[in-house]
């Protein structure tokens, strides 16, 4: 039998979910934890990786190569504390002996804050890469797609999607509030979430940090998705939620409802036939077996072309058709 590693980011945003996510990867085997800190903050997420027995690391820029020396374990994997490995994973990497296997998301989002604890879900698959790599051959450990320079069976998504990374990439509005909101000081040396993106430089622009486009365009695609039953049992730290929520400057109702206000906006300007279209590329992306796909980068530009389109004639046209077809719909 292999021993298993996971290389982890956190900061207090994720304090309420992290004990399911240590529990969680302890069931599955993994037999130690490589938590990376910026120095000095944090202090709940080292507060239970204490209470559960982990030693914490800091680094500037929380760089995950900073821990790659100290992995003394036969495979390690590089994963945020919102993304869940798969529980069959370890047994096929035992009876196969691979060098890497890269592993696409299995997304899920909702602004409901009861979703995290619920029975069902609805998924969307992503080739957005995550790897498990075997460490003897590891060459540099990376936040998707790990190097090594063995001489190994590497396998790639084809293999992989049988193993999707389960992704919790909205766990509930209130982990909108968490991330976005300022209730804690976000950690990490650059957050790509938080960066602003502007749309175009009239008076009807948007401008949001992109976090906000990621999640109004995977809620668009799940409203199309039927519900499964989530195979993973998760729990939420309630206490733990109500503080960090009550330490927003302000109100933290009006706060997540002017996050709420946010997606939804963008939400609109997503067109439906982009959202099919984009699932069926998907799948056949999927099906080519892909080393590199930028989940941000391709809702980005998908939603610049539609914003674009929204201002021409002819999307003028098809906004004042949905309008007319939507008002039609509550009569």
């Amino acid at each position: 039998m292999s021993s298993y590693a996971i290389v982890v980011r956190a900061f207090d945003g994720e304090a309420p979910y992290l004990q399911s996510f240590i529990d969680h990867h302890r069931r599955l085997g993994v037999e130690a934890f490589y938590p990376v800190l910026a120095p000095g903050a944090a202090p709940l997420c080292r507060d239970i990786f204490a209470k559960n027995q982990i030693r914490f690391h800091e680094s500037e820029g929380q760089r995950i190569g900073s821990v790659q020396d100290l992995i003394r374990e036969d495979y390690v994997a590089a994963i945020d504390a919102d993304e869940y490995l798969h529980p069959d994973l370890f047994r096929f990497l035992d009876e196969e002996s691979v060098e890497s296997l890269l592993m696409p998301w299995r997304l899920t989002a909702s602004l409901d804050d009861d979703f995290f604890e619920s029975a069902q879900k609805k998924f969307f698959v992503f080739p957005q890469v995550k790897s498990i790599v075997q460490t003897s051959a590891l060459k540099r450990l990376r936040l998707h797609a790990s190097n090594t320079s063995g001489s190994g069976r590497c396998l790639g998504i084809a293999q992989g999607q049988q193993f999707p990374v389960q992704h919790y990439y909205l766990r509930g509005l209130d982990d909108l509030l968490l991330k976005e909101g300022g209730v804690v000081r976000r950690t990490l040396a650059q957050s790509s979430g938080r960066k602003q993106v502007n749309l175009n430089a009239d008076a009807d622009s948007l401008d949001f940090p992109s976090r906000h486009a990621r999640v109004a365009f995977l809620l668009n695609v799940l409203e199309t998705r039927p519900e499964q039953l989530d195979p993973y049992s998760m729990t939420l730290d309630r206490s733990m939620l109500d503080y960090l929520r009550n330490s927003v400057d302000g109100d933290p109702d009006a706060a997540k409802q002017a996050l709420r206000d946010s997606v939804a906006r963008i939400q609109r300007v997503y067109r439906k036939r982009t959202i099919h279209r984009e699932i069926r590329a998907t799948q056949q992306l999927l099906a080519s077996d892909p080393h590199k796909v930028s989940y941000q980068k391709r809702v980005l530009k998908l939603l610049r072309r539609d914003f674009e389109f929204r201002q021409s004639w002819l999307g003028l046209f098809e906004n004042a058709r949905d309008s007319l077809l939507m008002n039609r719909g509550r009569l």
